[in-house]
């Protein structure tokens, strides 16, 4: 048995892999950005624990091998070299940015920049209670750094189990009692993925330890979960090093029906990280199925790229191999980077081009995507040559160096991101600003409207078939609207007055699921419906035009009914009925005509640092039917109030009801590029607009 060969380690690097890394790291890219169809983005983070797994045990067995045990100093100070440096220059860097630029989406707590740090991300967003989804809207700059937090607390433990298995005689038996270990632990952990969806953490029950999330967010964070990720990646090491069939295996998969049944593999691997996301209707299957089946078919990925065949070729691209090299760098940089430009708030405006073939446009968001790419690829180049790779071949920072550098610059962060609190406080995040900025034009509003003489004209000086003055109520759809009948409004000597309230239903103000993120109230909307009154009666509209609000389509908390409801629900409904009521009393206390739109069917898109993660409900078109079938209900029961079927004239629409061009982000509707709806918007209001 001794002269036995004990393992196969001639392996060697394997350029495939870091193709398929740098292929998911970009889906990453496209997934953190408004990319609201790569819905299993997620799953790409776990094939990343999975290769992990893979490569490190193949080091540690392959040094067991050689030298009959595992250097524990050796391994950390490896690890501390390759992962160190650049988190430690990123934290930094955040935590300095954050603090000298506070403003609009820019937060960051201290204990968000020390979970950070200390590599503990991922226990304190369980133990606070953060939503994966909602996590989305608060724009926590180092809320990535969940998944490598996991993943060092992993590297503590994993190679001191190696060593404690591999201290026996080095025969093959030993290397396949690992392998046995490994796997019964691959699976234990897996398992325990489908318990957590429902449960708290098992760490949750000891003493003064205690777990705030809920739903798939306990098993999402939690090491123990995910850790079946890593070591399935890990005892298929094992195999691959000690199973007498591996070289029968890799023959077999350079075979011309193999290497052809190679790309449907990559392609079925694209599709699942396409469709199979946390978050959209493969949720109830994503622990524990929908991880153990990504980790095999990142095992069957491995396995092609040790025999070099078939989809290799494409893998092995010099460009997405580099992507591959760079992926933790680029993973490091990329959020932050996406949450700063997200905080710029800008409106690029650039050409919209058409993808030739295609009805693919160009928005802003596409343009906003290569800037923030583009800058995220500059710093990850300069992190990664001047600073990463150097340190990590030990041609900087070697010795001691290494760990005082790493020791001040953590000093230097800490103190800075406890100290700098306060400053950073005193910045508008997105939703004080929007509560604000909601006041502040309803405020402006109110002051700026002239005093109207009792005799003031009822029609258009130029029309007497259109109102003199016509108010445009509603969420942020009434002011796109109104923004875009600027010229009808010039031509017909209207004067059209909005009073939008952003992000607003017509339902008061109650605890909110927004777009994936929870609120205890929609910031500025009680100020809006407030203010609402005193404009009514000073503008005294001839014609009240009402644009329902997104907001009446999510989940809320009502009175009188416990958890989440939505529309649809019989109370829901009811309680909405007597919003519709209130809210009309108001708006016709002047006198006004009203006439309520139909709401057309929304698409929004994600927004880093304000939205949670798609699919929204507020997207589902049968909660449009259905809120559109209350008002229709409401207006045919209440003679103040004339119901208009826009919905239908936007489904009507040249291109469709999502046409690119007259809806960028899916919701809001562009009327330059809309002109049929400016013309029926003209006709409706002829038709429904009676002079007394």
């Amino acid at each position: 048995m001794s002269d036995e060969p004990r393992i196969e380690t001639r392996l060697g690097h394997l350029p495939a892999l870091d193709g398929v890394r740098g292929l998911a790291v970009i889906i990453v890219l496209l997934y953190h950005h408004s990319i609201t169809w790569m819905t299993g983005g997620e799953l790409t983070v776990s094939m990343f624990f999975t290769l992990s797994g893979f490569l490190i045990t193949r080091l540690i067995v392959a040094e067991w091998d050689k030298s009959g045990t595992i250097s524990l100093r050796t391994f950390y100070e490896r690890r501390a070299r390759r992962l160190f440096p650049a988190s430690f220059v990123v934290l930094l860097a955040v935590v300095v940015i954050w603090t000298l630029f506070p403003g609009s989406g820019r937060r960051l707590a201290p204990w968000e920049w020390f979970a950070g740090l200390s590599y503990f991300e991922n226990i304190y967003l369980q133990s606070a209670g953060k939503s994966y989804g909602g996590l989305f809207g608060l724009g926590n700059p180092l809320q990535h750094l969940w998944s490598l937090s996991l993943e060092e607390q992993v590297y503590l433990v994993f190679p001191v189990l190696c060593l404690f298995l591999l201290r026996k005689k080095m025969t093959r038996r030993t290397v396949w009692k690992l392998f046995v270990v490994l796997t019964t632990l691959a699976t234990g952990a897996i398992a325990l993925g489908a318990y957590y969806r429902t449960n708290s953490p098992l760490w949750s029950q000891l003493p003064v330890l205690n777990a705030q999330c809920s739903d798939s967010s306990c098993a999402y964070y939690a090491t123990e979960v995910r850790v079946g990720e890593f070591l399935m990646g890990a005892a298929f090491a094992v195999l691959w090093s000690v199973w007498r069939y591996v070289p029968r295996i890799i023959d077999t998969l350079r075979k011309p029906l193999f290497v052809a049944l190679s790309w449907p593999l990559i392609v079925g691997a694209f599709i699942v990280w396409f469709k199979i996301g946390w978050q959209n209707q493969w949720s109830d299957v994503f622990f524990p199925w929908a991880v153990f089946f990504n980790g095999l078919i990142t095992l069957l990925i491995i396995a092609y790229a040790a025999s070099g065949s078939g989809m290799c070729s494409f893998l092995s691209w010099q460009p997405l191999a580099w992507m591959g090299q760079v992926t933790y760098t680029i993973y490091l940089v990329h959020w932050p980077m996406f949450l700063l430009w997200e905080s710029l708030r800008l409106n690029p405006n650039l050409p919209r081009i058409r993808v030739p073939g295609t009805d693919w446009v160009t928005v802003d968001h596409f343009w906003m995507f290569v800037a923030k790419a583009a800058s995220t690829m500059l710093v990850v180049c300069l992190i990664y040559y001047l600073l990463e790779n150097p340190v990590r071949q030990r041609k900087m920072w070697q010795g001691k160096k290494l760990f005082i550098y790493l020791a001040l610059m953590a000093f230097v962060g800490t103190v800075i991101a406890f100290a700098g609190n306060a400053h950073r406080s005193r910045a508008d995040d997105v939703m004080s600003t929007l509560s604000e900025e909601a006041l502040a034009l309803q405020q402006q509003a109110l002051a700026d409207l002239p005093d109207l003489p009792a005799n003031a004209p009822i029609v258009s000086p130029v029309d007497e078939e259109l109102p003199a003055r016509i108010m445009m109520v509603g969420d942020s759809q009434s002011w796109v609207l109104a923004s875009g009948l600027d010229d009808w409004e010039e031509t017909n000597q209207v004067t059209v007055q909005p009073s939008p309230g952003v992000g607003c239903g017509i339902g008061k103000n109650t605890p909110i699921n927004y777009l994936g993120v929870e609120q205890d109230f929609r910031p500025g909307c009680t100020e809006w419906r407030d203010s609402l009154g005193p404009i009514v009666q000073k503008f005294r509209a001839n014609l009240v035009i009402i644009v329902g609000g997104t907001a009446d389509l999510s989940d809320r908390k009502i009175p009188g009914v416990d958890g989440w409801s939505h529309i649809g629900q019989t109370k829901y409904d009811a309680w909405l009925l007597e919003q519709f009521t209130s809210f009309i009393d108001v708006m016709s206390s002047a006198g006004s005509q009203i006439v309520w739109l139909s709401t057309p069917n929304v698409d929004p898109p994600y927004i880093v640092g304000e939205t949670g993660v798609p699919p929204f409900v507020e997207a589902d078109p049968s909660r449009s039917a259905r809120y559109n079938e209350l008002i229709e209900r409401f207006a045919e029961n209440d003679d103040r109030v004339v119901y208009a079927d826009f919905a239908s004239a936007v489904k009507a629409h040249p291109g469709g009801e999502f046409e690119p061009k007259m809806r960028p982000d899916g919701a809001h509707i562009d009327l330059k590029y809309a002109p049929d709806l400016v013309i029926w918007l003209d006709q409706m209001i002829r038709d429904v607009y009676v002079a007394p």
